[in-house]
């Protein structure tokens, strides 16, 4: 989270039996993500994805903290 926003934490988890239909009596367990803060002076936000939506999820995630670190060294070798 960045210094301008209230929320701190993330996390991500399985709640047994929160599951959700897909097509003709499907059942899929659903993947609820949390994002709060420590001061609890925010209301959490949550949202529950599939598990192919927590998959694309995580891959951004993944490709964004690579492009990150590697600013991260162009950056660093810019200074010295």
């Amino acid at each position: 989270m960045s210094l301008k926003d209230p929320y701190t934490s993330l996390q991500a988890f399985i709640e047994h039996g929160h599951t959700d239909r897909i097509g003709d009596l499907v059942i899929c367990q659903l993947v609820t993500v949390l994002i709060s803060d420590d001061t609890e002076l925010f209301e959490p936000t949550a949202c529950a994805l599939s598990a192919a939506q927590a998959r694309n999820l995580a891959f951004e995630l993944l490709v964004c903290a690579e492009h990150a670190e590697r600013l991260t060294r162009h950056y660093q070798e810019n200074e010295r």
